[in-house]
């Protein structure tokens, strides 16, 4: 990573809290015990009162448990911050299986409208799990139960019967003797259509095992299926996308998805290259001839210096993570297809900025999307002051 991009993420660590915030405390603590009497079903207060993280100081803080939200945290704790209403999001002890000699837990599980993370356990009591032999572990585990402990074998797994694709996995000892604890993120992205899928009420959400021969699958168990009421989070964190926006090197800007959530703020973002920028480029998108082309276009080095800021110019963090790909449109012009994730702040200002490298700032209006509702909506989000 850049310096100049650990810079502002350090910065965007522990922003000082405005006075604002901590007025509105009395109202978030409410609306989030009001919740817990509801089911999970989260109340669509302001963002930023939402969002607010009280401490000494006023700094945001990480929670103290290496959760499914915060898993890797102890890497990058930063780029783990999640707010108060990320916590009423996370079901807990959700399913439980046993396969042979092993033991099967999904301890915690949250969706945020577009993100589903799964924190789960396998356990051998026989096994001696530690940080140095975690990869020989699950070798070990795989030979002698023939399970794959990934529990999802062709990086798929199923929510409401359609598979969807997953985006990472990692692994860590358990608590208990013999357990390893695994993790993964999913963008509820359609494996066969490609396409996101944005559930909301009852989602059913299927974990399949694999076994490495037709015998050990025909006497244990096919997966773990379990259920989760996460009410409407995909619309109600869902961001009004704003009119696109051209750049002075007459690229345009537009954003396809915007969600800001106490968990995570995600965005997909499509530059296009006017056609005569582009019209040196090779013809084959494949070679590397291409490739190296490309990279000629300040448009395509952005990905690599990507952050957020408000309008007072302050940092709201950098990209933790992300993905780029190219296409073409129906009229030929060269299409940059960017997603970048955030870690969620409470500074956002009225409009707040992407920032493009360091020579562009694509405006975000912060803007919830309406939506039809059945009881008296909640007041709408209000900029810091």
């Amino acid at each position: 990573m850049k310096d100049e991009n650990m810079k502002r993420m350090l910065e965007g660590a522990f922003p000082e809290t405005p006075k604002l915030f901590k007025e509105r405390m009395a109202q978030v603590q409410a609306d989030q015990t009001a919740n817990r009497k509801t089911g999970r079903r989260l109340t669509r207060v302001g963002l930023i009162a939402m969002l607010a993280v009280m401490m000494c100081g006023g700094a945001l803080a990480a929670m103290n448990h290496y959760g499914v939200l915060n898993f890797r945290a102890g890497w990058g704790d930063d780029f783990y911050f999640t707010l108060p209403g990320a916590e009423d999001m996370i079901h807990y002890d959700v399913a439980r299986a046993q396969t042979g000699g092993l033991s099967w837990q999904v301890k915690e599980a949250a969706y945020d409208g577009r993100v589903l993370r799964i924190l789960y356990s396998v356990t051998d009591p026989a096994m001696e799990i530690t940080e140095e032999n975690i990869d020989a572990a699950q070798a070990a585990m795989h030979k002698k139960h023939g399970v794959y402990l990934e529990c999802e074998g062709n990086g798929e797994i199923y929510v409401n019967g359609q598979g969807v694709n997953l985006s990472t996995m990692d692994f860590r000892p358990g608590e208990t003797k013999g357990e390893i604890e695994g993790w993964f993120d999913c963008k509820m992205e359609g494996y066969e259509t490609n396409g996101y899928i944005k559930p909301e009420g009852e989602i059913t959400v299927s974990l399949p095992f694999h076994y490495s021969d037709e015998a050990m699958k025909a006497s244990n168990p096919a997966g773990m299926t379990f259920t989760m009421n996460v009410g409407d989070v995909a619309s109600r964190y869902a961001v009004q996308l704003p009119a696109p926006y051209t750049l002075d090197s007459g690229s345009v800007v537009s954003f396809t998805d915007l969600h800001f959530s106490p968990v995570t703020v995600f965005m997909d973002v499509e530059i296009t290259l006017p056609k005569e920028r582009t019209a040196s480029l090779p013809e084959d998108r494949e070679s590397i001839e291409y490739f190296y082309a490309l990279q000629e276009f300040p448009e395509d080095q952005v990905f690599w210096n990507t952050h957020m800021e408000n309008e007072k110019g302050e940092t709201l963090g950098a990209s933790r993570d992300g993905s780029a790909s190219t296409d073409v449109d129906d009229e030929g012009r060269l299409v940059l297809k960017y997603h970048f994730e955030f870690a969620p702040r409470d500074k956002y200002t009225a409009i707040n900025y992407l920032c493009l490298g360091d020579q562009w700032k694509a405006p975000i209006p912060l803007q919830y999307q309406e939506k039809p509702r059945e009881s008296a909506p909640t007041a709408a989000p209000q900029a810091a002051e």
